[in-house]
C-alpha cells in the first residue's frame, strides 16, 4: 500500500512537469551592454493573461522554466528604457532562446509613475519600485524601505533594524552584502529599484530574508555630503560626513563620523528575594542619580571595481567606541539578614569601558557563462577592549574588576552557482567564522581567560520547477563547530542542517510558501568563560565552558497577495530549540551564582498579517497585527504571551511630508529567564526637501514623561519585580539637517559600510 502511494505521488509530480519547456535568453541595450536586473514577463497571446515572470541577473540573463506548449507574448523592461515585447512560441520540451534589445527612454520618471505598479510580484521575489515622492521624502536607504511599507518588513529607520518572520533580514546593494552604515548613507535618489525575497535563493541562500537595492549606473563624477542629527529632552547627537569618486570603472569611497549621547535621570524601582538554605534575605532598590556617557568615531575607505563579469571591493575602517561613565547611586533596604530586621544602605556602582577596532574586507562576485556565478568574500578584525567596573556599599569594601581584553576575529564565505536546462539550479555555499578573546581580569576576582570558537556551516541548495507555478527548493548541509576555553578539553560538535522550501504563484498577484528548517547553532563567547565577576555583596556572575550545541527546528507558511491598491501578507511560525543557555541560579560558599544551565527548551509561536494601502502616490498607510507567545522549559517553565499591533501612514505634500508610526507594547520572555513588558511607542515626524538640501524634525513618544518598563524573574534560588525608566523612551524632539554637493557627471551616493559594533568576550558584571 505503501508503495502504491509513493508511486501515485511520483506520477502527479511528473505530471506538472511534464511537457514544459524552458525560455532563456539575454537582455542588452543597443551598444550590446547588458540591462542588469531587467524584469521579463510572458502572458497568453490570446487573451494577455499573465504566466510566468523573471528577473535578469547582472549579465543581462534570464531564465524561466516549466512553459507549456502554446503562443506567448514575452515583454522585458527596465526602469530607463522602453518595454520590448516579442512573440513567442513553445511547440515541446524543446529549450526557446529569446534576446532582447531595449532603447534608453528619455521620459522615465513619468512612464514610470503612469504605468507601473509599485509592487510587481516574480517567482525570485517582491520588486518594488518607490514613487517619486517616496524618494524625494526619504534621505537614507532605511528611511526608503520604511517608505515604501512593503507587507511584513518591519524597519526602524533610527536604529537600523530590518526584520521579517520573526528574524533578521539581510541587506544587500547591487547584489554585495551591505551592513548599517552602508545602507544609512545611501542615496534615495540613486535606487532604481528594490527586491524583496522573502524565500532567498542563489547567492542569498541561507538568509531568513533578504533586501537588495538596485542603483542606478554611473561611470563618473563625484559627490561630498553632510549630515547632522541632534536630539532633545535627552542630549544625543549624530554626524556624518561622506565622499565619493568615480574613474571609469573604479569607485572610491570615504566616510567619516561621530555619534554621542548622554542621558541623567534613569530610574530602577526593584524588589528582588534572595532564598539562601539558611533563610530568605530582601532587598529594595530605589535610584538616587544616575549618568551615562557614550561617544564613539568611525572612518572607512572603499574602493570597488566593476565590470561586465566581475566585481571586486576591498573596505578598511577604524572604530573607536567609549563609554567613558555609567555611574548608579541607589538606596538599599535589606531584611531577613539578622536580627536587626530592616536597615538602609547606600550603593553606587561606575562601570567605563572603551574599544578599538580595525579591520579589513575583501570580496569578489564573478559572473561565469551560461548563468554560473562565484561569490567569495573574507574579512578579519584587531581590537582591544577595555572593561571597568566598580561596586560600594557604605561600612563594606568595594568591588572591582579591571579587564583587558585582545579580540579577533575572521569570516570568509564562499559560494558557486550554476543553472540547468527546464529552470533547475544548483548552489554550493560554505562559510567560517573564527574569533579568539584573550582577557586578563584584574581586580576582587582575578584570572586570565583565553577562549576561542569556529563554526564552518556547508550546504548546498537545489531548486527544481513544479509545474508552471512555483519551485521546489531542497538545501542539505552540515555545520562543524569546535569551541576551546584554556585549560580545558576542546568541544567538537557537528550536526546536520537542512531546509526544504515550497513557493508557489498560483497567479500573478499571490504569492505562498511553505518552509521547514533544521539546524544548529553554538554559545556565545561570553556564556562559556571561566571567569567569575563579583556583581554586589551578595551576587556573583560566572560562564560555563560546558554548554552545548543548541539544536534549532523552523516551520513557517506565508501566503501574500495584492488586489487594487491593498497588498497584504499573512503568515504564521513556529521556532524552537533544544539544549539552549538559559540563565541558571545556585548557590555557593555564602553567595549567589548566576550563570548559564546548557541544557533548556524553547518554543515560540508568531502569527502576523500586514497590509498596505496605497489609494494615491501622495498617501500610503499600513497596518500589522498578529499574536506571539514565547516558553522557556526545563525544570522551569517561563512563558510570556501578547497581542501586537503597529500602524505606518506616510502623507506627501509637495516639498513636505508627514510620517506617523504607533506600536503597541510587548510581553516577552527571554533566556535569561526574565519575562520584559515593553512601552507605548509613537512617532510624528515633518520633513522638507528641496534639491540637495533636506530638513526634518520630529517627536518620539510625545506627552509620555516616564514609560516604564517591567520585568520579573521567578526561581526557587533568586526572584525580583522591577520597573525601569530610560530618559531616551521619555518626550524627545529631534532636528536632522543634510546637504551634499555634485561635481562632475551626476553620481550615485552610496556605500557607507562601517560595521561599528565591536566584539568582545568579555564576562560583564553589569
Amino acid at each position: 500500500m505503501m508503495k502504491k502511494k509513493i508511486s501515485i505521488l511520483f506520477c502527479a509530480a511528473n505530471l506538472l512537469t511534464a511537457a514544459a519547456s524552458t525560455l532563456s535568453g539575454v537582455i542588452v541595450d543597443r551598444k550590446g551592454n547588458p540591462v542588469e536586473f531587467a524584469s521579463v514577463r510572458v502572458s497568453t497571446a490570446s487573451d494577455s493573461i499573465f504566466v510566468k515572470g523573471a528577473v535578469a541577473d547582472s549579465l543581462g540573463h534570464y531564465s524561466m522554466a516549466a512553459l507549456a506548449p502554446g503562443n506567448y507574448i514575452a515583454s522585458a523592461s527596465c526602469i530607463g528604457f522602453t518595454t520590448v515585447s516579442q512573440p513567442c512560441n513553445i511547440k515541446d520540451e524543446t529549450p526557446v532562446t529569446l534576446d532582447f534589445t531595449l532603447s534608453e527612454s528619455s521620459n522615465r520618471l513619468r512612464e514610470v509613475v503612469a504605468t507601473t505598479s509599485r509592487f510587481v510580484r516574480t517567482p525570485e521575489g517582491l520588486t518594488v519600485i518607490p514613487s517619486k515622492e517616496q524618494t524625494k521624502h526619504s534621505w537614507t536607504g532605511y528611511e526608503l524601505i520604511r517608505n515604501l511599507m512593503i507587507p511584513g518588513l518591519n524597519v526602524n529607520a533610527s536604529s537600523g533594524e530590518v526584520a521579517a518572520f520573526g528574524g533578521t533580514v539581510s541587506l544587500y546593494i547591487d547584489g554585495m552584502p551591505a551592513d548599517y552604515r552602508e545602507v544609512q548613507q545611501l542615496r534615495p535618489g540613486d535606487v532604481e529599484r528594490v527586491q524583496y525575497f522573502e524565500a532567498p535563493t542563489g547567492k542569498y541562500a541561507g538568509d531568513n530574508a533578504a533586501l537588495n537595492f538596485i542603483m542606478k549606473k554611473r561611470t563618473s563624477g563625484g559627490y561630498i555630503s553632510l549630515d547632522a542629527l541632534q536630539r532633545f529632552g535627552y542630549n544625543s547627537g549624530d554626524y556624518n560626513l561622506a565622499g565619493k569618486f568615480f574613474q571609469g570603472n573604479t569607485q572610491y569611497t570615504l566616510f567619516a563620523g561621530a555619534d554621542y549621547t548622554r542621558l541623567t535621570d534613569a530610574e530602577l524601582t526593584r524588589h528582588e528575594s534572595i532564598n539562601f538554605p539558611s533563610g530568605s534575605v530582601g532587598r529594595d532598590y530605589s535610584t538616587d542619580e544616575s549618568r551615562d556617557k557614550k561617544n564613539s568615531q568611525y572612518a572607512q575607505l572603499r574602493v570597488r571595481n566593476k565590470n561586465k563579469k566581475r566585481t571586486l571591493r576591498a573596505t578598511f575602517n577604524f572604530v573607536r567606541s567609549a563609554q567613558p561613565e555609567d555611574f548608579n547611586s541607589s538606596l538599599l533596604t535589606y531584611s531577613g539578614l539578622d536580627a536587626a530586621g530592616t536597615f538602609n544602605v547606600a550603593s553606587s556602582s561606575a562601570t567605563s569601558s572603551r574599544g578599538l577596532k580595525y579591520s579589513l574586507g575583501l570580496s569578489g562576485s564573478f559572473n561565469l557563462p551560461n548563468g554560473h556565478f562565484i561569490e567569495a568574500s573574507a574579512s578579519a578584525s584587531a581590537s582591544r577592549n577595555n572593561y571597568n567596573y566598580i561596586y560600594s556599599e557604605s561600612a563594606s569594601s568595594p568591588i572591582s574588576s579591571d579587564t583587558k581584553e585582545n579580540y579577533y576575529d575572521f569570516s570568509g564565505s564562499f559560494s558557486y552557482g550554476m543553472r540547468f536546462h527546464r529552470g533547475n539550479s544548483l548552489v554550493f555555499k560554505a562559510t567560517e567564522n573564527y574569533n579568539v578573546s584573550s582577557a586578563t581580569y584584574s581586580g576582587t576576582n582575578s584570572s586570565w581567560q583565553h577562549l576561542w570558537s569556529s563554526e564552518c556551516i556547508f550546504f548546498a541548495e537545489y531548486s527544481h520547477p513544479v509545474s508552471r507555478i512555483g519551485s521546489l527548493r531542497l538545501s542539505p548541509g552540515f555545520s562543524a563547530q569546535s569551541y576551546r576555553v584554556h585549560g580545558l578539553r576542546q568541544s567538537n560538535p557537528a550536526g546536520p542542517r537542512a531546509q526544504l522550501v515550497l513557493a508557489l504563484q498560483p497567479a500573478r498577484n499571490q504569492f505562498a510558501q511553505l518552509m521547514v528548517f533544521y539546524g544548529n547553532s553554538y554559545p556565545q563567547l561570553s556564556m562559556m568563560s571561566g571567569a567569575t565577576q563579583q556583581v554586589d555583596m551578595l551576587q556573583l556572575r560566572r560562564g560555563n565552558p560546558d554548554l552545548k550545541q543548541t539544536r534549532i527546528t523552523k516551520a513557517m507558511a506565508v501566503y501574500g497577495a495584492s488586489a487594487g491598491r491593498v497588498t497584504f501578507q499573512l503568515y504564521g511560525i513556529f521556532n524552537a530549540a533544544w539544549r539552549l543557555p538559559m540563565a541558571d541560579y545556585f548557590f555557593e560558599d555564602g553567595m549567589l551564582v548566576q550563570s548559564f544551565y546548557p541544557y533548556g527548551n524553547w518554543r515560540q509561536y508568531d502569527t502576523s498579517l500586514s497590509v498596505t494601502w496605497t489609494p494615491s502616490g501622495k498617501f500610503n498607510a499600513r497596518i500589522s497585527g498578529g499574536y506571539l507567545y514565547n516558553g522557556y522549559f526545563h525544570n522551569l517553565h517561563v512563558s510570556a504571551a501578547c497581542w501586537k499591533a503597529s500602524a505606518d501612514v506616510a502623507w506627501y505634500m509637495g516639498d513636505f511630508a508627514l510620517n506617523a508610526s504607533v506600536e503597541t507594547p510587548q510581553k516577552i520572555a527571554g533566556y535569561d529567564r526574565i519575562v520584559t513588558r515593553t512601552i507605548w511607542n509613537y512617532k510624528l515626524s515633518l520633513s522638507w526637501t528641496h534639491n540637495k538640501l533636506r530638513a526634518e524634525a520630529g517627536t518620539h513618544n510625545l506627552f509620555m514623561r516616564h514609560p516604564y518598563y517591567t520585568r520579573t524573574l521567578s526561581t526557587p534560588a533568586y526572584d525580583f519585580r522591577n520597573t525601569s525608566y530610560s530618559p531616551s523612551d521619555r518626550s524627545m524632539a529631534y532636528v536632522k539637517l543634510a546637504w551634499s554637493l555634485d561635481f562632475g557627471k551626476k553620481t550615485s551616493h552610496d556605500k557607507n559600510n562601517v560595521d561599528r559594533n565591536i566584539g568582545s568576550g568579555i564576562l560583564r558584571a553589569d
